[in-house]
Parts: structure tokens; C-alpha cells; sequence
């Protein structure tokens, strides 16, 4: 724990927070101008519409957002003898899973700092029907999750490379395919690491072109999805640590 407050006490001066507020208020503004287009008829669905676009938010803004923080975090190492200096003192092993849980927490502030304040915005909004808080909480966990999994990829990144310009165009790309990813069947998304925004998404929409209205209905993420989220983490964590175990300072 030791390890992990020095990550916090690094990365105060790193404007992190900043970032984080920044991640918030564009997802805020993106959803509320959205509502200001919707009518009466279109809030029924209210709780409904927000977890959807919720998903459709964070397939944008996440990938690049977390790929931001990683490289906060991690590019004050490849500064004069940092990693060097401080592989005296600790094995890399333990300084990977230090900046690991301290992008965990941070992950975890942000996103549930976030839900409580879209849970307010529809409140404060007037969508019909009881608060949805069970998923609530379980959007807020799957959001972390696939967030981890990104950022176990983004950290390694991070890490290997002193420019941190291979690390941010990862994640701006990631942005790119995950909005274009929920346009691909289930099984082509498996296969993109930043599709699983929208895989995990608790809200889907049905389009009626007859009618022209669109349904939007609950469901829950697949178990084959969960275990193929965990295996996708699994797999950047084991790369991206052994890649900086083996790095030469």
C-alpha cells in the first residue's frame, strides 16, 4: 500500500483530477444536449435511453479518456533515471502493480462519481418509473471493468514507450472502433477489446421501420462475454507486465 500511495503523491502535480472532471463534464454535456432534442413521448423510456446512450458514450470518450490517464501516470518514469532510480529501491513487478491499482481506483472514483451524477440528471429530468439501482450499480462495474481492461493495455503501453504518442493514438483509435464496433454483430465485437462498451451495455434498441419507433429493452451481459472481458485482461496484464519486467533502464 505503501507503492500505492507514493503512485497518488507522484501524480499530484500530474493534473489527473483535472482530467478526470474533464472526462465527467463532456459526458454530462454530450447526454444533456441530447435530452434537449428528445420529446414527452421519447423520456417514457427514460431510464431506458440513458443507459443506452450511456454505452454509446463511453465507447467514445472512455478509451481515449483512459489511455490519457495511464500516460499521466506513467510518463514521469521515462524522465532522466527515473525507472532506474527507482528499480533500486522496488522490483518492477511490484511498481507495474502499484500504477495498476492506483489506475483502478481512480477508474473507480471516476465511474461511480459519474453514475451518481447521471442518476441525478434523470431524476432532476422526470423519467417515469422507479431509479433503476441495481443497474446502476452493475453498469458502474461492468464501465470499470472493461475500463481496466483497456487500461491494463494502456499502462503497458505507457510503459514500454517514452513517447507517449504510441499510447494516445492506441487510445484515440480505440474511440474510433469502439462507436464503429456497435455496428458489428456480437461476434465480430468479441474480437475488439474496445467493443465491449457496448457489449456489456445493459440497454439495447430495437428499431420498428414500419412504425418507425424505436424500443429500447433490458438485458444482461452474456457469461461468454464476462469470461472473454476477463481473458482480454488477463492478456494485456501478463504482456504489458512481463514486456516492462524485461525492460532495460
Amino acid at each position: 500500500m505503501k507503492l500505492v500511495k507514493l503512485e497518488f503523491d507522484k501524480c499530484r502535480r500530474r493534473k489527473v483530477l483535472l482530467v478526470c472532471a474533464a472526462v465527467v463534464a463532456a459526458e454530462l454535456l454530450w447526454f444533456g444536449m441530447y435530452l434537449t432534442r428528445q420529446d414527452g413521448s421519447d423520456l417514457v423510456q427514460g431510464w431506458l435511453l440513458l443507459f443506452y446512450n450511456l454505452a454509446v458514450i463511453d465507447a467514445i470518450i472512455l478509451p481515449i479518456s483512459v489511455a490519457t490517464i495511464a500516460s499521466r501516470n506513467c510518463e514521469l518514469e521515462h524522465k532522466g533515471a527515473t525507472l532506474k532510480l527507482l528499480e533500486t529501491a522496488v522490483t518492477p513487478g511490484q511498481l507495474y502493480t502499484a500504477k495498476l491499482i492506483w489506475g483502478a481506483l481512480v477508474l473507480a472514483a471516476l465511474l461511480a462519481v459519474r453514475s451518481v451524477l447521471f442518476l441525478g440528471m434523470g431524476v432532476q429530468a422526470g423519467f417515469p418509473g422507479p431509479i433503476p439501482w441495481r443497474q446502476f450499480a452493475l453498469f458502474t462495474l461492468l464501465s470499470w471493468a472493461v475500463s481496466m481492461m483497456i487500461y491494463a493495455l494502456q499502462q503497458g503501453l505507457s510503459l514500454r514507450f517514452a513517447n507517449q504518442a504510441a499510447a494516445l493514438v492506441c487510445g484515440i483509435f480505440g474511440s474510433f472502433v469502439g462507436i464503429m464496433s456497435m455496428l458489428f454483430p456480437d461476434w465480430l465485437v468479441r474480437c475488439v477489446p474496445w467493443g465491449y462498451y457496448g457489449l456489456m451495455a445493459l440497454a439495447r434498441m430495437q428499431w420498428d421501420e414500419a412504425t418507425r419507433f424505436t424500443q429500447y429493452f433490458w438485458r444482461q451481459p452474456e457469461m461468454l462475454d464476462v469470461a472473454l472481458l476477463c481473458l482480454w485482461g488477463i492478456l494485456f496484464l501478463l504482456i504489458g507486465r512481463t514486456l516492462f519486467v524485461r525492460k532495460e533502464v
